[in-house]
């Protein structure tokens, strides 16, 4: 493998990764945020829409492990990763305009159908993408640094890309319907994710011993005890994490401005292109993972204290909010940076390299958690008091005392998983930057096993 300087990829290579987490969430915002608001506009009933997304949401739990399963065992000849993303380019705008073209004039037997197999297909797309774009970086470098740099503007530019979206889908969609929408916004999601598709290079020299069974594979993922540990933590932090869910309920029924949960919903991004953009810096001088539990640590408490403000105060709002933002826009891009590093630590353990069973268990567990908190928020709204059929009818404002039950679930609730993460994390996580530096060489056939152990940390973990 060639350095270019002090990287392995070069800049362009780099800029190619980046714009493709920006495509890719441009088509994965109007699919998220507008499926439902499209299938109602074409004549189903909300009771309908959610029964016509529970299937594919079935499907999506399924579909993720399975994946992972088949990256691992499937050998292109032109790589292991960038041959899965060259399918998914096609397929995902295909599914996103095939979603939006539906005709009004359909059945509503017709339309149900049409909406099931949309979106499991476009689910099958983001999927088959989703795990090898992450698990790319594995391959790009061996430099955990660099990797971090790379993941890092990665979701600089996948967050740059959403909130695009967010601000020009729904202007787009008032003027021209949804299929231009779709249309125009899957050429330019096309546009952006093919850059990788020639510049992009496999450079890792590390792979699987032999071809192992699929039980072989799933037994050594079992000795992986920091996937278990990390995404066992993920899950408490994300689970409980309601700020964004309930920042447009709060807007509306509490604070009677829905312009005011647009000003809150820039607050919290905000903070996210900034630390994407810092965190390459930061890394070079502090350990990630610190930078983690930190980000997680301030958002809990920040998330208490604002609990104690006021929110009729616009002011204190708007400011407490930023405060408590910084914490938030750094879990949200420092949690997807740690997959790499459990990766190379279950192939320094047991010789075998599942990048994408790794990685497709983050897509799982990402999804997962959005279906629950979803949910969960909503019983969490009602248990609280509140309930927007209650509302006012004239200023649309629920009382008082539900309006405090909506800031409760929207500020302290939130903290909740944070606080439980927090020393489940510090307690039993002991991987560090330069041990998987160390695990990497070692991976790569830099250093032998033994070598890699003289020079772990004294917590680091061993090979044996």
């Amino acid at each position: 493998m060639e350095k270019q300087g002090s990287f392995y990829t070069s800049k362009l290579e780099r800029l190619s990764y980046g714009l493709y987490f920006a495509g890719q969430n441009l088509l994965y915002m109007i699919v998220s945020a507008y499926a439902a608001l499209f299938l109602i506009n074409r004549g189903l009933s909300e009771t309908l829409v959610a029964g016509v997304l529970l299937a594919p949401k079935i499907w999506d739990a399924v579909n993720d492990p399975i994946f992972g399963v088949i990256v691992d065992k499937v050998r292109f000849k032109k790589g292991r990763f960038l041959p899965w993303l060259r399918i998914s380019w096609i397929l995902i705008p295909a599914a996103t305009v095939f979603l939006f073209a539906m005709p009004q004039s359909l059945g509503q037997g017709a339309k149900i159908a049409w909406a099931v197999i949309g979106y499991m297909l476009w689910d099958m797309g983001y999927t088959m993408c989703d795990a090898p774009i992450f698990a790319l970086s594995t391959s790009m470098s061996p430099n955990v640094k660099e990797r971090t740099t790379i993941l890092s503007f990665g979701r600089l530019c996948g967050t740059v890309g959403a909130i695009a979206a967010a601000l020009g889908i729904e202007a787009v969609y008032m003027n021209a319907g949804w299929t231009v929408t779709a249309v125009a916004l899957s050429v330019l999601a096309m546009l952006l994710m093919f850059p990788i598709l020639i510049t992009g290079k496999e450079r890792s020299h590390a792979e699987l011993q032999g071809n192992p069974s699929l039980g072989e594979m799933f037994k050594s993922l079992i000795r992986n005890k920091y996937l278990f540990i990390y995404y066992g933590a993920y899950f408490l932090i994300a689970v409980t994490m309601t700020v964004e869910i309930i920042i447009p309920i709060f807007a509306q029924y509490v604070l009677g401005d829905t312009a005011a949960g647009t000003v809150l919903l820039g607050i919290c991004t905000v903070p996210m292109v900034v630390i994407a953009a810092i965190v390459p810096a930061l890394a070079k001088k502090i350990d990630k993972f610190w930078l983690f539990v930190t980000s997680i640590a301030l958002f809990a408490v920040t998330s208490i204290v604002q609990y104690f403000t006021s929110y009729e105060n616009t002011a204190v709002l708007y400011t407490t909010m930023a405060i408590r933002s910084v914490g938030y826009g750094g879990y949200s891009i420092l949690v997807f940076l740690f997959a790499p590093d459990i990766m190379e630590y279950g192939h320094y353990k047991t010789g075998e390299r599942q990048e994408g069973i790794c990685f497709s268990l983050q897509t799982f567990m990402t999804k997962l958690t959005a279906a629950i908190v979803s949910s969960l928020a909503l019983v969490l709204l009602r248990w609280f008091g509140f309930a927007a059929a209650n509302a006012d009818p004239v200023t649309g404002v629920v009382s008082a005392a539900a309006g405090g039950g909506c800031w409760a679930v929207f500020t302290w609730v939130a903290s909740i998983g944070s606080l439980l993460a927090l020393p489940v994390l510090l307690r039993f996580y002991k991987l560090r930057d330069k041990d998987v530096q160390l695990m990497s060489r070692c991976n790569n056939g830099e250093i032998t096993h033994e070598e890699c152990d003289a020079l772990l940390s004294r917590e680091a973990p061993k090979w044996m």
